[in-house]
């Protein structure tokens, strides 16, 4: 799936896209990982990496069989 991101906040039409894979199945899946950390690029040349805390707090109000 392609994830549209805004590089400048100050500048909203500067954007990129990118694709990513996204699961919606069970935690309990033996598929069921997070992915790589995710790199995403900010003005001035600046990069931001996405920690897993990010995933895991998206995810932590679903139980292993949701």
């Amino acid at each position: 799936m392609a994830v549209e991101m805004i590089i400048d906040q100050w500048n909203p039409q500067c954007r990129r896209y990118r694709m990513e894979t996204f699961c919606y199945g069970l935690k309990s899946c033996k598929f069921y990982k997070t992915g790589p950390t995710r790199k995403v690029p900010g003005s001035k040349g600046m990069t931001w990496e996405e920690e897993n805390w990010v995933d895991e707090e998206a995810t932590s109000h679903r139980g292993p069989d949701e």
